[in-house]
């Protein structure tokens, strides 16, 4: 389904209605997101807030029962002068507290060693205080070494000096107190937060004392200060279970958990807000605070547990959510005035002269394609070009005392030029261009002629050399001429060799230096057998005709020389990249035929320049893959390049097809990677293969003597 095209009234309309509803839009996605975290933030802060407040309830409550304890010590002075006494019969060295803490758990109540510690006057001190405090589930006292000397019942050890809690309390000052984590203490079976404080005299230590508080009762007398009927508070402990939790209903402690993450925010955050419940029914909003003595280092111990504050999370959006549709509502109806008053002004004072001129304006664009349109015969071309000069006359009429008239008299004189340059133009351009084409095209078949067009049979047929070689190539030029030059050297019946070269560039320019070196190759073919000194030559006869001609130009190469009746592979380099060398059936990939840097510069740069001549042996079933920069530098549209250990694989995997194919499978490769028709650069890839040559007779008959048995023998 098509739809015609709008006229410049509906473009300004509907420009000015998204100049309005853009700002409109982003408007109302500003304040659903940035209003409504900042609304999340409000009150998550008053919901910690709550939790605060209900964790210093909870923290009153413990440091009540110890200023009741340090009132009570201060009254009765029984418990500081029975520790500071002598306790005869106490064990002393740590082979007799080990003795005592091993026959600790099965001592009764009326032992003679453990009765003296139920039954002294600052046990007795102890219990009096216990029964006027009935959360105080257990008190007991040990001297300054750890040993208990008085409980109000038997303590599951005697030895408390490796306790936490003991270590703890006997570092505080006089006056200080410390609570546990909440948890099940063994000796008063209740859920209890232990409260522990020094015992001094004198200034001095003189034990450590804990009392057990039943907290339980605590939690259950707690309520929240808001009226909010759907908020709720709880208590969490450290290991994410939830100990209580205020409202109506049956609550089974300890059955409900706190989800993973919930529990990590707090557990890091000690004191905050955040969302439990994520993706459920149940999202709450929720501000926790833990529960901790200010007497110690909070960040070396874990919080005796968590007050967690909470209300669900769509009672805290939904007022938003109104004020969003409100304020949208608003905004739309403001918008659709401005926009009608606008439109208003600019139909009455800019569209209609506009219209005016636009006629006008089709006119001049009616003459420029009768220039194109064949279809028409020359009666009907003149009769529209009579009718298209009525047109422009036009423009004269338009009268609006404003800049749109002054456009339309500029638009006048612009016509009539303009009509006749582009007449002018039209014809040199297309006479030029024509001669350019023909040029270039002359120019494509002078470069495609200086290449090899066949492969020569080397050696020739009637040879011995134990070895052959086979040639491919593939060249594509990134315009129609390129700097890409390749060239096939045959030096003797035994020798011959292959050289690749990149011109700096690519275009007529550089298509022009690769005719140069082609002619320079073909002057001194008899050098070739060194391929350092022969691209010497090349260097220093290249450097003078670039010198001459003023221009900065630079050509890498790479010249091998493979001798088949040595087996040898001599070669030479001049800033080219590495070649690429395999051996077929052998199952390992490609490699480089160096790596890292070979100071040998481009040929151009440095007269005088003497390119060093690498010899090594070779093999059938070896494979040479020689490529200009093109293709490993070739960009797909993110900018990532081909690279070399993409051409590795791909070479890799071209190895298991025939020696023709190769050069035409990377191209197609990088093509592919490139994702357009069109390479910045020119691509050169020649593949060389070394193959089994002719055999002697000897090595007939040694292959006769040492080979397979006939299946048929």
């Amino acid at each position: 389904m098509s739809f015609p095209p709008m006229g410049l009234r509906m473009k300004i309309a509907l420009a000015l209605g998204i100049a309005a509803l853009v700002p409109l839009l982003v408007g109302v996605v500003v304040l659903r997101t940035y209003g409504f975290h900042q609304l999340l933030a409000t009150k998550g802060s008053l919901h910690e807030a709550e939790a605060r407040a209900l964790s210093r309830s909870l923290e009153n409550a413990v440091e009540s029962q110890a200023g009741h304890f340090w009132s009570w010590i201060a009254a009765d002075p029984s418990v500081g002068d029975f520790l500071a006494g002598d306790h005869p019969g106490a064990p002393d060295s740590p082979s007799e507290i080990a003795e005592v803490e091993a026959r600790w758990p099965q001592m009764a109540e009326d032992d003679p060693f453990l009765s003296p510690i139920l039954k002294n006057p600052a046990a007795d001190s102890l219990r009096r205080f216990q029964a006027g405090h009935p959360q105080v589930a257990e008190i007991l006292v040990t001297d300054a070494r750890g040993r208990v000397v008085a409980s109000t019942r038997k303590t599951s050890d005697y030895d408390q000096f490796d306790e936490a809690w003991w270590t703890t309390g006997a570092t505080l000052n006089e006056g200080g107190m410390w609570t546990d984590e909440l948890h099940l203490d063994e000796s008063a079976d209740v859920f209890s937060l232990d409260l522990v404080t020094p015992i001094f005299q004198d200034s001095r230590l003189q034990g450590v004392a804990k009392l057990v508080l039943d907290v339980s009762p605590l939690f259950l007398n707690l309520r929240p200060q808001t009226r909010d009927e759907s908020a709720r508070f709880e208590i969490l402990l450290a290991d994410g279970r939830i100990l209580a939790r205020s409202g109506g209903g049956k609550f089974d402690a300890l059955a409900s958990q706190l989800d993973a993450d919930s529990l990590l925010t707090v557990r890091v955050g000690r004191c905050g807000w955040t969302l439990t419940g994520k993706g459920t029914p149940q999202e709450r909003m929720t501000g926790f605070a833990a529960i901790q003595s200010p007497e110690i280092d909070r960040s070396l111990f874990e919080p005796g547990g968590y007050v967690l504050y909470s209300t669900p999370k769509e009672d805290v959006v939904a007022p938003l959510r109104r004020q969003v549709m409100m304020i949208g509502a608003i905004a739309v109806l403001a918008t659709g005035v401005c926009s009608l008053v606008g439109f208003t002004l600019v139909d009455r004072k800019i569209l209609v002269p506009i219209k005016v001129l636009g006629r006008a304006a089709r006119a001049l664009a009616g003459t420029v394609r009768l220039r194109k349109d064949h279809m028409l015969s020359d009666s009907e071309a003149e009769a529209r070009l009579r009718a298209a000069a009525e047109d422009l006359d036009r423009i004269e009429s338009i009268r609006t005392g404003d800049e749109v008239e002054d456009l339309a008299e500029d638009f006048g004189i612009m016509t009539s030029r303009v009509m006749r340059y582009h007449r002018e133009l039209e014809a040199e351009v297309n006479a030029k261009t024509a001669v350019i084409r023909e040029d270039l095209e002359m120019a494509r078949e002078f470069q495609t002629a200086l290449m090899p067009s066949s492969y020569p049979e080397f050696p020739q047929r009637e040879s011995r050399d134990p070895l052959r070689l086979g040639f491919a190539h593939y060249y594509q030029p990134a315009s129609t001429v390129g700097g890409d030059f390749f060239d096939l050297i045959e030096i003797d019946e035994h020798r011959t060799g292959v050289m690749i070269a990149d011109v700096m560039g690519h275009g007529a320019r550089s298509a022009l230096v690769t005719a140069i070196l082609r002619a320079l190759v073909s002057n001194h073919v008899a050098m070739a057998g060194d391929p350092g000194k022969f691209l010497g030559m090349l260097n220093h006869e290249l450097h003078e005709v670039i010198e001459r001609s003023n221009q900065t130009l630079f050509v890498t190469a790479f010249l091998m020389v493979v001798d088949t009746r040595e087996s040898r592979l001599s070669w030479a380099v001049a800033g080219h990249p590495a070649p690429l060398r395999a051996h077929r059936g052998t199952g390992n990939p490609p490699k480089l035929m160096w790596t890292g840097a070979r100071r040998q510069p481009a040929l151009g740069l440095v007269p005088g320049t003497v390119y060093d001549t690498t010899t090594t042996s070779v093999r059938a079933g070896d494979v040479f893959l020689l490529f200009t920069d093109g293709v490993v530098e070739a960009e797909d549209p993110s900018g990532r390049q081909f690279g070399v250990e993409r051409l590795i694989r791909t070479f890799d995997e071209a190895l298991d097809g025939p020696l023709a194919a190769m050069p035409a499978k990377i191209f197609c490769e990088v093509t592919a990677h490139g994702k357009r028709r069109q390479h910045d650069d020119d691509i050169c890839v020649v593949a060389v293969e070394v193959s089994p040559g002719s055999r002697t007779d000897a090595e007939k008959v040694a292959q006769a003597l040492t080979g397979s048995v006939p299946s048929d023998a």
